[in-house]
Protein backbone atom coordinates (compact mmCIF):
# COMPACT_ATOMS: atom_id res chain seq x y z
CA UNK A 1 0.00 0.00 0.00
CA UNK A 2 1.74 3.00 -0.49
CA UNK A 3 2.17 6.15 2.03
CA UNK A 4 0.42 9.52 1.07
CA UNK A 5 2.52 12.21 1.68
CA UNK A 6 0.78 14.98 4.27
CA UNK A 7 -0.12 17.46 1.46
CA UNK A 8 -2.08 14.09 -0.29
CA UNK A 9 -3.48 12.64 3.63
CA UNK A 10 -4.85 16.37 3.94
CA UNK A 11 -6.84 15.95 0.16
CA UNK A 12 -7.95 12.86 0.98
CA UNK A 13 -9.60 13.84 4.75
CA UNK A 14 -10.84 16.78 2.86
CA UNK A 15 -12.59 14.43 0.47
CA UNK A 16 -13.86 12.87 3.53
CA UNK A 17 -15.28 15.33 5.03
CA UNK A 18 -17.00 16.39 1.94
CA UNK A 19 -18.80 13.33 1.80
CA UNK A 20 -19.90 13.26 5.20
CA UNK A 21 -20.94 16.47 4.79
CA UNK A 22 -23.50 15.36 2.00
CA UNK A 23 -24.13 12.22 3.83
CA UNK A 24 -25.90 14.74 6.39
CA UNK A 25 -27.62 16.88 4.06
CA UNK A 26 -29.09 13.63 1.88
CA UNK A 27 -30.05 12.44 5.74
CA UNK A 28 -31.61 15.48 6.62
CA UNK A 29 -33.52 15.95 3.60
CA UNK A 30 -35.05 12.38 4.01
CA UNK A 31 -36.38 13.09 7.49
CA UNK A 32 -37.79 16.70 6.43
CA UNK A 33 -39.46 15.07 3.88
CA UNK A 34 -40.72 12.88 6.03
CA UNK A 35 -41.94 15.16 8.37
CA UNK A 36 -43.95 17.36 5.49
CA UNK A 37 -45.89 14.07 4.38
CA UNK A 38 -45.94 11.56 6.57
CA UNK A 39 -48.39 12.09 9.39
CA UNK A 40 -48.29 11.04 13.00
CA UNK A 41 -50.98 8.58 12.91
CA UNK A 42 -49.51 6.94 10.09
CA UNK A 43 -46.12 6.79 11.75
CA UNK A 44 -47.35 4.84 14.55
CA UNK A 45 -49.21 2.85 11.88
CA UNK A 46 -45.63 1.65 10.80
CA UNK A 47 -44.44 1.16 14.37
CA UNK A 48 -47.04 -0.84 15.13
CA UNK A 49 -46.96 -3.03 11.63
CA UNK A 50 -43.25 -3.33 12.68
CA UNK A 51 -43.78 -4.29 16.01
CA UNK A 52 -46.30 -7.32 14.69
CA UNK A 53 -43.81 -8.68 12.17
CA UNK A 54 -41.49 -8.89 15.48
CA UNK A 55 -44.15 -10.24 17.32
CA UNK A 56 -44.07 -13.01 14.55
CA UNK A 57 -40.51 -13.76 14.60
CA UNK A 58 -38.91 -11.38 12.02
CA UNK A 59 -35.61 -10.75 13.35
CA UNK A 60 -34.96 -7.82 11.51
CA UNK A 61 -38.19 -6.35 12.29
CA UNK A 62 -37.41 -6.40 16.02
CA UNK A 63 -33.64 -5.11 15.39
CA UNK A 64 -35.38 -1.85 14.03
CA UNK A 65 -38.20 -1.91 16.25
CA UNK A 66 -35.81 -1.93 19.25
CA UNK A 67 -33.61 0.67 17.62
CA UNK A 68 -36.37 2.88 16.52
CA UNK A 69 -38.04 2.78 20.36
CA UNK A 70 -34.14 3.90 21.48
CA UNK A 71 -33.44 0.01 22.88
CA UNK A 72 -30.41 -0.40 20.99
CA UNK A 73 -27.66 -1.71 22.96
CA UNK A 74 -24.34 -0.45 23.08
CA UNK A 75 -21.69 -2.05 21.13
CA UNK A 76 -18.64 -3.04 23.88
CA UNK A 77 -15.27 -4.38 22.61
CA UNK A 78 -12.70 -5.74 25.17
CA UNK A 79 -9.24 -5.63 23.77
CA UNK A 80 -6.84 -8.03 25.53
CA UNK A 81 -3.08 -8.26 25.23
CA UNK A 82 -0.24 -6.47 25.14
CA UNK A 83 1.30 -4.22 22.12
CA UNK A 84 4.87 -4.87 21.17
CA UNK A 85 7.00 -1.59 20.24
CA UNK A 86 9.22 -3.24 17.01
CA UNK A 87 11.64 -0.12 17.85
CA UNK A 88 11.76 -0.41 21.24
CA UNK A 89 15.72 -1.63 21.14
CA UNK A 90 16.44 1.08 18.51
CA UNK A 91 18.85 4.07 19.48
CA UNK A 92 17.79 7.18 18.73
CA UNK A 93 19.89 7.65 16.03
CA UNK A 94 18.64 4.23 14.44
CA UNK A 95 15.24 6.01 14.68
CA UNK A 96 15.97 9.55 13.27
CA UNK A 97 17.89 7.19 10.62
CA UNK A 98 14.44 5.12 10.16
CA UNK A 99 12.65 8.05 9.89
CA UNK A 100 14.85 9.58 7.13
CA UNK A 101 15.97 12.44 9.71
CA UNK A 102 19.57 11.57 9.17
CA UNK A 103 21.78 13.63 8.06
Amino acid sequence: MKRLSSSEAREQGRKGGRASVEARRRLKSFRELDADFTTDDERKEMLDALKLKAKRGNIKAFEIYRDTVGLKPKENVEISGELANPFAGLTDAELKKLAGMDG
